[in-house]
């Protein structure tokens, strides 16, 4: 297998992080606590239970680190983690919405545009987004926040929700559906 150079990187800081460098493992936190933040908040669609998630990944990361075999990139061995943390919360607390997530769909129709109308456009934008997730059936929801929240690949994302890469590309093509379907068709690109 192939590793990039952010592969090797992660591959040495957990090497690091199995003799007792602490500052290795904190280097690995700081690099993915965001996207395990936006995987765990798009799944539990509430930020109390997605930092709940997002913690829990790395308290497992770092207890079962020394089971994970360095040859292969750690990245979606640890959002298969964040997915599985996040669907856990889910299912045990069923939450409702939180009010207050207006900004937390990291990396979502960011407008850095000057002036009140455009942050008031931007931020009707990021809501009809987070409706139009919020509504997806799990599976389609989970895909949509691996592949576009977090930037995961089709090989990644299949790999992370244990499926094939053609079941990814099915529920990417359906999201693509419902996302037509929404208020947001008139800012689909053609």
């Amino acid at each position: 297998m192939h590793l990039t150079p952010a592969d090797k990187a992660d591959r040495r800081a957990a090497e690091q992080t199995l003799r007792g460098d602490a500052a290795a493992f904190s280097h690995l936190v700081e690099t993915y606590q965001s996207m395990v933040f936006s995987c765990a908040l798009g799944i539990t669609r509430n930020r109390e239970d997605a930092a709940d998630a997002a913690q829990e990944t790395f308290v497992r990361l770092y207890r079962h680190l020394d089971q994970f075999d360095l040859e292969r990139p750690l990245k979606p061995y640890l959002m298969t983690i964040a997915v599985n943390c996040a669907r856990n919360i889910r299912r045990k607390h069923r939450p409702e919405r939180s009010t207050d997530d207006d900004e937390t769909m990291v990396g979502v129709m960011t407008d850095d545009s000057p002036g009140p109308e455009h942050a008031l456009l931007s931020r009707e934008r990021r809501r009809i987004v987070r409706d139009v997730i919020d509504a997806l059936p799990a599976m389609l929801r989970d895909v949509c926040v691996l592949f576009y929240l977090n930037g995961c690949s089709c090989r990644e994302t299949a790999g992370i929700l244990r499926t094939s890469e053609g079941a990814v590309r099915v529920a990417l093509h359906r999201a693509r559906e419902k996302l037509q379907q929404s208020p947001l068709r008139e800012w689909a690109s053609p």
